[in-house]
């Protein structure tokens, strides 16, 4: 089965995260004479030139991932839509939160994530693992 995560952003918002990257368009107008070979810094460059003049456009980037037998319930995605929405900073406070046991929601955080659905970043805490959700929608393909 085909699975495409989606995220939509407005241009305005891509163009924060090319400053992330590149600090400046004037760093990356540098870096593309630099190394003319490198194609990501032409297109990223050309997308910044679009959408300073057009901040509001909506852009869809899709991550696309390949599952096989992965049984998707609907407490899975409750689970996928309260990370996104409440960004818990543990699976324990997710599971607190939903008023579920840890025992239960642990094992489908984990399977979520071992398919692509969720990636962990570092907690508040040495060792722990807060959930994250970075797409708007999943498309699935039959």
């Amino acid at each position: 089965m085909l699975v495409k995560l989606v995220k939509e952003t407005t241009g305005k918002e891509f163009i924060s995260l090319l400053k992330e990257r590149y600090r400046s368009i004037d760093n990356l107008k540098r870096l593309t004479i630099k190394d003319p070979s490198n194609p990501l810094y032409k297109l990223d460059l050309d997308d910044w030139m679009y959408h300073l003049d057009k901040p509001d456009a909506k852009i869809k980037e899709y991550d696309t991932i390949f599952v096989k037998d992965i049984k998707i319930e609907l407490g899975d995605l409750k689970i996928l839509d309260y990370i996104k929405k409440e960004k818990p900073n543990s699976i324990r406070s997710l599971a607190k939160a939903m008023k579920k046991d840890y025992k239960t929601i642990h094992p489908k955080v984990h399977k979520l994530a071992n398919n692509g659905f969720i990636e962990f970043k570092e907690g508040p805490k040495k060792n722990m693992k807060r959930p994250v959700v970075y797409y708007d929608k999943i498309e699935i393909e039959v």
